[in-house]
């Protein structure tokens, strides 16, 4: 049973209707379990303060917390009390929806914005809501973490636009969202967490992350549109990539010279993992292409269940700067599942390739694996020239 905490509740009377701010000082466990769909379109304001350990029960003792068991909307304003504090919302419980139209800013320097999706719960970010994470002046972006029991989802709708830096004139947008037992379901390549971020030479670059991490496996479900992500996608545990519409991701390697009271800052841009023994799964029909930089860590797998993966670029070239990246990746094509190798040069560490797979090697194109190779006799590989 959850418990609940006190918290100060303002209660406004706007017309016939009760409007709420709420201000909660985590320091002092506090949290709002709000069961009544009227209650949570009602909320005007969310303020909250102080600190919460990231993922784990203790999310559950402090922040605003709705299960509802239907479909609701919160047009709420959520922002941090202070410097030093943390946003925290939770959506629990099999039949809620929460569909988000509000603005949550948590773009202050310790700003951790949390979001808990647990029990089959959803939440949707509608076309009008404005999430901004990105610092003034230096254009950091603090990162959203959402946590689950691996039942939850958070969906972007086709019209949410993450960037709203006008090319990196205002510091405002959403740039990185980290899952740690999550679905996250986009439509659209705007929606992506990104932000547009002075060089300090005169320039701009995006950046943006999506990770996996935290010890139950998170999904992202790419749908409805082809998706381009030129930012960085992580994996610190393992997780899934369900490419129901194409990705391509092309993020390569950025830095910039200090930018307003922020010093340099360097991003890989890669598709990569951050940790050993670490498991990526692509499955669903469409394409993904690997089009930017790799970067593997020792035990790395890349599982294709369904569709087809494209290899454009090494996936041992690493990502310039970590020193632990190399050649380690094992790559398992499954039945039915196909693999395009198209650049000059691609070393793994092993390769599988099931009855019914199928492989591609193009002109030009090399394959080097140092270790093991299982091909199954009734899988067909097609290669443009010799290859090793």
């Amino acid at each position: 049973m959850h418990r609940t905490f006190c918290c100060c509740l303002v209660w406004l009377a706007l017309g016939t209707v009760a409007a709420s701010d709420i201000a909660q000082n985590f320091k002092r466990d506090e949290a709002l379990w709000l069961r009544d769909p009227a209650a949570v379109a009602a909320v005007a304001t969310i303020v909250q303060q102080g600190r919460v350990k990231r993922y784990s029960d203790e999310m559950l003792a402090d922040g605003v917390h709705i299960a509802t068991g239907t479909t609701t909307r919160l047009n709420a304003a959520i922002r941090s009390g202070n410097s030093t504090a943390t946003t925290l919302l939770g959506v629990h419980g099999a039949g809620t929806e929460l569909r988000f139209g509000g603005s949550w800013q948590a773009d202050l320097g310790a700003d951790f914005p949390m979001l808990v999706l647990r029990d089959h719960a959803r939440m949707v970010w509608e076309a009008e809501a404005h999430l901004d994470f990105v610092m003034d002046r230096n254009f950091f972006t603090r990162q959203l973490w959402v946590w689950g029991d691996g039942s939850g989802t958070l969906e972007l709708a086709p019209g949410f636009v993450s960037d709203r830096t006008r090319g990196a004139q205002v510091a405002d947008a959403m740039g990185t969202i980290r899952l740690g037992g999550a679905t996250l379901v986009t439509h659209r390549s705007h929606s992506l967490p990104y932000n547009s971020r002075p060089d300090g030479r005169g320039g701009i670059y995006h950046n943006g992350h999506v990770v996996f991490e935290g010890d139950t496996p998170s999904r992202w479900v790419v749908s409805s549109n082809p998706h381009h992500y030129a930012a960085q996608i992580d994996f610190a545990a393992d997780g899934t990539i369900d490419c129901q519409a194409p990705l391509t991701h092309h993020g390569q390697l950025r830095d910039c010279l200090s930018v307003g009271n922020g010093g340099p800052f360097v991003s890989s841009g890669a598709f990569r993992t951050t940790r050993d023994g670490v498991t990526i799964t692509k499955t669903g029909p469409a394409m993904l292409s690997l089009e930017g930089q790799q970067g593997y860590r020792p035990g790395a797998r890349l599982v294709v269940e369904q569709g087809l993966l494209r290899i454009y670029s090494d996936p041992a070239a690493g990502t310039r700067y970590d020193d632990r990246a190399g050649d380690h990746l094992a790559l398992t094509v499954a039945p039915d599942a196909r693999v395009l190798i198209a650049a000059p040069l691609v070393r793994l560490a092993r390769l599988e390739l099931a009855a019914g797979a199928t492989m591609w090697v193009l002109p030009g194109c090399r394959l080097a694996v140092s270790g093991e190779q299982q091909i199954d006799p009734a899988a067909t590989v097609v290669r443009g020239r010799a290859a090793d």
